[in-house]
């Protein structure tokens, strides 16, 4: 997993790329500390970059969910690529996040 954080006028965005993976948990939970560090009251996830992600990257979907929530924030998944729709489909996420298409 890569990751870069662009702070916008409507609040952070966690742009991924690659792959997120169980083994990505550490850089991930980092991520997460460093985009609510902001106290953001939104939180977008800039999916196109992100190639393959396991169960274990829902998991860590669930977890900054669960993290910004507490923190007063929404989360919205943006332009995630055929393959990772599909996953989040399956998944139901679409009932637990936004999901956007640009």
């Amino acid at each position: 997993m890569k990751y870069r954080i662009i702070d916008g006028p409507s609040g952070p965005t966690l742009v991924l790329s690659d792959q997120l993976l169980f083994d990505h948990r550490d850089l991930f939970e980092g991520a997460i500390d460093k985009l609510l560090a902001r106290q953001p009251t939104k939180v977008v996830v800039d999916m196109a970059g992100l190639d393959y992600m396991d169960s274990a990257g829902l998991g860590m979907l669930l977890t900054l969910r669960d993290r910004a929530t507490r923190a007063g924030a929404l989360v919205c998944l943006r332009n995630p690529g055929i393959d990772v729709a599909e996953l989040l489909r399956l998944a139901c996420f679409e009932s637990l996040f936004a999901i956007e298409q640009a």
